[in-house]
């Protein structure tokens, strides 16, 4: 198999071989087939804004994608952690002081948007108006991606969406335009907000399981079950030991990810799991889980794409389809396996499986891969015999067609006309679309078992015949690059989830949100409200934007492009800036951009610039690509898929900020804003260790940032563990700090700089990706890094928070040292960092569980607290600072964009002085009674936790006492048992340490209290 450096070239010459032919049919006159062939290959190319010479088409872009997050967070030993998401929560418990849950009132603001000061303010999008691009598709309103719907089967105003990264959402009032939706995963502490399955116990709605992860891209990976028994008000997590990457369950499995989840209509005890890996039982509502083959080919992959039930039989009858949608660069060719299997679900054990494969394509599920790739299951619900098929075809990922059974399985057959070819927009071109190993769902209309609903990159109605044989019409309802075809624009494209409704509703999720379908041609409503779940990689804020009148924010997404808020919005809506697709690094001109003018900056994958010289509305160019692409758009350089580029906003003339720099495997820079190819200047060699023969990165550049205090230096971060830095970067008689914010201020790239590589043979430093660069505010000569991946995978050199400094010219790495910040941060990936401005000691991190701050930088130890307030458990992707140094905003993955004033000197709020002497004593066979001593004048309140058991250390929350408290009753115990205790203090800055822990024994039933406290400890 040719190593991936090899396979892009070989795109970017199949790209060039395309044009050339296109050119050769044209000289020849074959002006019909010309066309054909220019038009799909602009389908492939405007499918994410993608210039047409680009080379690459969207579903290699996503596997590119989700096997870089995989090996951002592996390298470098291509492993992580099981259950990592758990082990950081117990962590957290136990060793960091935690801000306490003020969330912020709620409610639409008007013009400037108020940032917290002592919590963190949502701005959204909420949703992304996204006809406002200057360039690119048009789908109305749009927010992140949705993997799974589920309607309450007693109530259809109740309706659940779980989101790639965005949590699990419900509603109370669907389904129209006005549907609002609500967070259920917004706990401080929650370990995921990926969903990527739900199921709803058909004996008890409130009742809800969730599976976890990303299971159509692999984007995110799966912590367990979560499992509600209140409609969704309290979760539980499930199977983390047996559902999450190399957990036991599924040993050496990177991609770990739940697809699909069931519950016995017969026995809510037993629920079904189909994961990428295999096929999973509980007998116990969850409590336990046990991994059963479907099929005995060893080498063959299980991945279960779907699960159907049929509770007319006793016992139930399980439908299950193993779906391995493609060759798997990974695993192989491992499609063997895939078929439609048949079981009855047995009250305990394995179930006992039967291949389904009468009248699907010779040697379905034989052993050896044909053409049956990804399978999705739907079945009548009028007559649970006849069930559907929609089959991905293994080789092209384009449809292979439907099959269709009317009893139960015994035979099928393939609908005729439901070929690849039979899928067309409405100038009956084919619209081949490519991508059904990623999105494709099919539904059965549940008043017609003759009108069938599939989700691919578009949505169509399928009327199948009246004897089960054929289709009748294949209608694309939304038509999503076809922009001359009635319903364009009414749907946002690449179709996941659907749930049925009635014969004329239904929900759709996709890249681009939740609609309500009528089975119309453009019958859909977005239903976008409070979704506030984009995933983001970078973006920046306006200057002085705590008080400014004119607030902007800028940022980059997945799926969904580039977007800007500013205070003249209402609302959390965004707006859709530069040519769609997606969106990465942003950035604009903080004194001179406005809608109308300055400079402002987009991104497309690998580097691929965008750029307005006259404000957000544009319209934007590719005029700022760089030497790092040909003038034909051929990529020429190593680059991320995340092509990391910066603005420096502090060092500016008066009117305008010019010094751009970007970097691919080496750095670039421009000194007069980057909008013409001719500005750029490489100004580096090769940063990353370039070993992109041997080992699992990139070997790219994925952070970097610019020095406050100098507008000559900079740092960079790479995906294979190097920081290099430059105070030669830029040279210039006026480029310089006093110069700064004068007319006369002019920086010229230097093609010269010299580099001096920090990382010091990863001696200190540990040798994973390095997320995120950052500078002392004050001090050039003084870096961070923040760095990603596990010390699991870097044994010798644990961490996440590294400072670097210099002690004399800094012109060579000896004069460089490391020193490990990390103190009690916990082990999971550092995303991004960055310090004060009006604080040097004071450093931020965002990491993929949580937000660190301390107060000084220059302890030791350091002393790190999570500051939580308003702000969701995501992955805090990208931190900045406005020009003006008043706020801190996170760009999120998943959750979009909050915002909080820097503090001041105290943080954000002290947390009060931790109580101590705590005594336990048992006043009855149910009571224990507590007393401590209160250290502070400061605090709100206690709280008080508890474990049961002798030598117990599972802790939790039971109780709260009031401010100056220093006794509290614990009631309600069980007779004859043994109890943990410890206490702390809380306020608006957090919670305090712990108290001692104090045990005491319960009464045996009907015996007074003779005992003593037992001994603290």
């Amino acid at each position: 198999m040719p190593h991936r450096e090899a396979k892009r070239r070989l795109r970017i010459a199949g790209a060039a071989l395309l044009a050339t032919m296109l050119l050769s049919l044209l000289a020849a006159g074959y002006a019909g087939s010309a066309q054909s062939w220019l038009r799909a290959g602009e389908r492939y190319a405007r499918l994410r804004g993608l210039p047409p010479e680009g080379g690459k088409n969207e579903s290699d872009e996503i596997q590119t994608r989700a096997q870089a997050a995989f090996n951002r967070l592996a390298y470098p030993a291509r492993t992580i952690p099981p259950a990592w998401q758990s082990r950081a929560q117990a962590y957290l418990r136990q060793h960091v002081r935690d801000g306490a849950d003020m969330f912020p009132a709620a409610g639409a603001p008007n013009g400037t948007r108020p940032v917290g000061t002592t919590s963190w303010t949502g701005l959204g999008p909420a949703p992304i108006d996204n006809d406002a691009a200057a360039d690119g598709y048009k789908y109305g309103l749009v927010t992140g991606r949705i993997n799974a719907l589920a309607v309450d089967p007693t109530n259809s105003a109740v309706a659940y969406a779980g989101a790639t990264a965005g949590g699990l959402w419900k509603t109370t009032n669907c389904c129209s335009a006005s549907t609002s939706w609500s967070p259920l995963w917004e706990g401080k502490d929650f370990v995921t907000q990926s969903a990527s399955a739900i199921a709803i116990d058909p004996n008890n709605h409130s009742v809800l399981y969730v599976g976890t992860g990303d299971f159509d891209a692999g984007d995110q990976f799966s912590a367990g079950v979560m499992k509600s028994t209140d409609a969704g008000a309290t979760w539980t997590q499930l199977g983390a030991d047996v559902f999450t990457p190399f957990a036991a369950g599924t040993p050496d499995k990177p991609d770990q990810n739940i697809g699909a989840l069931a519950v016995d209509p017969r026995n809510s005890n037993t629920v079904l799991v189909g994961t990428r890996h295999g096929f999973f039982v509980s007998y116990n509502a969850g409590a336990t889980w046990a991994r059963y083959n479907v099929h005995s080919h060893a080498s063959e992959s299980q991945q279960v794409s779907s699960i159907v039930l049929d509770g007319s039989t006793n016992p139930t009858t399980m439908y299950v389809a193993i779906g391995s949608p493609y060759a798997s660069r990974a695993f192989g060719d491992i499609g063997g396996g895939n078929g439609v299997y048949k079981a009855s679900v047995p009250s305990s054990g394995a179930p006992s499986f039967t291949l389904l494969n009468n009248g699907w394509p010779a040697g379905t599920g034989s052993g050896a891969s044909n053409n049956v790739g990804r399978i999705r299951l739907a079945k009548s619900a009028q007559n649970p015999q006849i069930i559907y098929a929609q089959v991905g075809d293994y080789n092209n990922f384009n449809a292979l067609g439907t099959w269709v059974t009317t009893n139960g399985g015994g035979s099928w057959a393939q609908l005729s006309g439901s070929d690849d070819f039979a899928y067309q927009d409405c100038t009956s071109f084919a619209t081949s679309e490519g991508q059904d190993w990623y999105d494709l769902f099919l539904g059965v209309d549940p008043s017609n078992d003759k009108i069938l609903y599939v989700g691919r990159t578009d949505l169509y109605k399928i009327v199948v015949n009246n004897s089960y044989t054929g289709v009748s019409s294949i209608t694309d309802l939304s038509n999503v690059y076809s922009t001359s075809c009635a319903g364009y624009g009414t749907l946002h494209p690449d179709q996941h989830a659907v749930a049925m409704i009635s014969s004329s509703q239904f929900l759709v999720g996709n890249d681009g949100g939740i609609y309500l379908g009528s089975g119309a041609v453009g019958g859909f409503t977005a239903m976008q409200n409070g979704l506030n779940i984009s995933q983001f990689y970078a973006g920046q804020l306006g200057a002085n934007f705590a008080s400014s009148s004119s607030q902007f924010a800028f940022g980059g997404m997945q799926d969904n492009g580039s977007a800007s808020w500013d205070a003249a919005n209402t609302s959390q809506q965004w707006q859709a800036r530069g040519n769609g697709g997606d969106g990465f690094f942003a950035a604009f001109d903080p004194i001179g951009g406005t809608k109308s003018q300055g400079n402002w900056y987009t991104e497309y994958t690998y580097g691929q610039l965008s750029c307005s010289i006259t404000g957000a509305q544009g319209p934007f160019t590719s005029s700022c690509i760089g030497g790092w692409y040909t003038l034909f758009g051929v990529q020429l350089e190593r680059s991320d898929w995340s092509t990391p580029f910066t603005l420096d906003q502090l060092h500016c003339t008066n009117a305008s900020c010019r010094n751009i720099i970007l970097g691919t495997y080496r750095m670039w820079a421009s000194g007069t804003g980057g909008t013409s190819r001719a500005g750029w200047t490489a100004v580096s060699p090769d940063l990353t260790k370039g070993n992109n023969q041997n080992d699992s990165a990139s070997n790219t550049i994925i952070d970097v940032r610019f020095a406050p205090s100098s507008p000559t230096s900079a740092v960079v971060g790479t995906d294979d563990g190097n920081v290099q830095w430059s105070n030669t970067l830029y040279t210039g008689a006026n480029c310089t700090q006093a110069a700064s914010g004068t007319a006369a201020f002019a920086c010229t790239p230097n093609a010269s700089a010299s580099w001096v590589n920090l990382t010091g043979g990863n001696a200190v430093l540990p040798n994973r990706a390095i997320q995120g660069v950052g500078f002392d505010p004050s001090n050039a000569q003084v870096v961070y890094a923040a760095v990603g991946g596990f010390n699991t995978n870097t044994p010798g050199t644990p961490g996440h928070l590294f400072q670097a400094s210099c002690s004399a010219s800094c012109t060579s790495a000896a004069s460089w040292s490391w020193v490990d910040k990390s103190s009690n941060l916990p082990d999971v990936p550092a995303d991004s960092v960055i310090a004060n401005p009006n604080n040097r000691k004071q450093v931020f991190v965002g990491t993929h569980f949580g937000f660190y701050y301390t107060n000084d930088i220059d302890a030791s130890p350091v002393v790190w607290q999570r500051y939580q307030n308003g702000l969701p458990n995501t992955v805090l992707k990208y931190l900045t600072i406005d020009r003006g140094a008043t706020t801190l905003a996170a760009f999120t993955y998943g959750r979009s964009v909050y915002s909080i004033q820097l503090p001041g000197a105290g943080g954000f709020g002290n947390a009060p002085a931790a109580p101590s002497g705590l005594g336990a004593s048992a006043a009855s066979s149910s009571q224990v009674s507590l007393s401590w001593s209160d250290n502070a004048s400061d605090e709100t309140g206690f709280k008080i936790e508890r474990c049961s058991g002798v030598g117990c250390s599972s802790f939790a929350q039971v109780g709260t006492a009031g401010a100056n408290a220093t006794s509290y009753s614990d009631t309600g115990l069980v007779a004859s048992t043994s109890y943990t205790y410890r206490v702390r203090a809380t306020n608006g800055g957090g919670d305090s340490a712990y108290s001692n822990t104090a045990s005491a024994t319960t009464l045996a039933a009907n015996m007074r209290n003779t005992y003593l406290p037992l001994t603290q400890k």
